[in-house]
């Protein structure tokens, strides 16, 4: 019985020591700020550990996310967008420390499930992509503040994301053609965030 006891708690003092490591590596988005920013992969890849912010804004004309990418294994913020892109590489949850992730202006039609595995996210900008319906864990983002999907082609939320009630502070959905009763699931998913949506008229609607 001692020796279960002791077991279960080394598995607790790991678990504590291994989340409170990965938090201490994790900047506040006003510290992130503060950071410089790479716009270069090649400049980038000089010093990788110290990459916390990389832009690639058009720069990059691939079908998914490019492998180079997951050599920068601080990274908290990541914008890549008008880079055609129309697949989310899996390997996305490698990225553990992500804050703030920018792929708006690509192709995407959907999002990986492991997206949702980045503990630490609060802005998620998927604007302007082609995206049918998002990954069904996403209330697993629990730290989620923003939510900018504007542009998309989805109509309805996942269940899952009743857990961001609390946290989810905005989401933009305008310029996708909801109606009026799919707008109003939403709200009483979530609540406490506010939505920005466009009120479309049902004639207009072939759904």
């Amino acid at each position: 019985m001692k020796s279960k006891l002791k077991t279960i708690l080394l598995l607790v003092n790991i678990f504590l020591l291994t989340t409170l490591s990965l938090s201490a590596q994790v900047m506040t988005y006003a510290d992130l700020l503060k950071e410089p920013v790479y716009t270069s992969i090649k400049k980038a890849l000089e010093n990788p550990d110290k990459v916390y912010r990389l832009k690639l804004k058009g720069s990059l004309h691939c079908d998914s996310l490019p492998e180079v990418i997951f050599q920068f294994p601080n990274l908290q913020e990541l914008t890549i967008n008008r880079a055609r892109i129309s697949i989310l590489n899996h390997r996305i949850n490698e990225l553990q420390y992500l804050v703030y992730l920018d792929i708006s202006s690509n192709r995407l039609v959907k999002l990986p499930e492991e997206l949702c595995d980045l503990q630490f996210l609060q802005y998620l900008i998927i604007n302007r992509n082609m995206i049918y319906e998002l990954p069904t864990q996403m209330g697993k983002l629990t730290h989620l503040k923003m939510l900018d999907a504007w542009g998309n082609q989805f109509f309805k939320l996942p269940d899952s994301m009743s857990n961001l009630k609390e946290t989810l502070k905005m989401m933009d959905i305008l310029q996708i053609p909801i109606k009026e009763e799919e707008y109003q699931v939403m709200k009483a998913m979530l609540p406490n965030t506010e939505i920005l949506y466009t009120p479309v008229c049902p004639c207009v609607l072939d759904r």
